[in-house]
């Protein structure tokens, strides 16, 4: 299979505003991209977009909530519009919701699935009729580790992730034909604003885990996705830990439950209880 191309192609990210969405941008821009960068908060896009820049590629930015679908289609036509194309789909916006299962609200878990599930289908069906049209294209989907193995406290984020893990599987397959390629990238402990930005009724939570747990920064992480997304790989797992999770810890409940026991007790070491 031939390498994907990214010179003069258009690639559009969301949650672009920081950490591996931004810094993925960065790499795509020095392999020739056009990037539409996407996010809610216009300064922290900017400077990305001055990054992008700076490696001598386009960039170009379209604020949008992700959770709302007309903002992700005007998005959509947006990069249509500035570019004349579209290639690549990068759909990298999510957060976490973190805590007891019997005190996160309804109105929490809808939250979530809007961000982390709906919000990548929205942009994945407002790019589909383009690809499917020209017959190529790419869409790279942000998962997690915790989307292969329920976690506790994390109910509702891992439920999110669960769910996209058969939605690109299943994706992935239908679209052979069409030459798009669906990449899944399981991300572990990648030093970004992700815990400190956690919502959580019970808990405050550390916003430097990743980093104390010897995290991979966000720039090494984007390169790592950018190079498997270029060589058209099915899916990235981060770390010897993600891969055994997800390639083990399906196989036997047993094993799953020592992995759970084992998170909890890295979780205790970073979470404090607001009462």
């Amino acid at each position: 299979m031939s390498r994907f191309d990214y010179k003069g192609k258009t690639v559009v990210i969301t949650g672009a505003s920081s950490g591996i969405g931004a810094y993925s941008a960065v790499e795509f821009g020095k392999r020739g991209a056009r990037l539409v960068l996407s996010g809610r908060k216009l300064d922290a896009l900017n400077q990305a977009a001055e990054l992008v820049r700076a490696t001598g590629a386009e960039a170009y930015v379209v604020p949008a909530d992700v959770t709302r679908q007309e903002e992700v289609k005007t998005l959509v036509n947006k990069a249509l519009d500035l570019t004349g194309r579209l290639d690549v789909m990068f759909l990298g916006a999510g957060f976490g919701v973190f805590g007891r299962i019997d005190h996160i609200s309804l109105e929490l878990w809808r939250r979530q699935m809007d961000v982390n599930f709906w919000g990548v289908l929205y942009g994945f069906y407002e790019a589909l009729p383009h690809l499917m049209k020209q017959k190529s294209g790419q869409y790279i989907i942000i998962n997690s580790g915790s989307g292969r193995l329920g976690l506790p406290l994390f109910a509702p984020y891992c439920a999110s992730k669960f769910a996209l893990v058969g939605f690109a599987d299943s994706a992935r397959y239908d679209l052979r034909e069409f030459n798009i390629d669906v990449l899944s990238v399981y991300p572990a402990f990648v030093v970004t604003k992700f815990h400190a930005s956690i919502v959580s009724p019970d808990f405050e939570v550390d916003g430097r885990m990743a980093a104390d747990m010897g995290g991979i920064s966000a720039e090494q992480a984007a390169k790592d996705i950018v190079i498997h997304a270029e060589k058209r790989k099915k899916e990235l797992i981060f770390s010897a830990g993600g891969k055994f999770a997800a390639r083990l810890f399906p196989m036997s409940m047993a094993l799953a439950e020592l992995g759970r026991k084992g998170s909890m007790a890295v979780f205790k070491k970073f979470i404090k209880p607001k009462f």
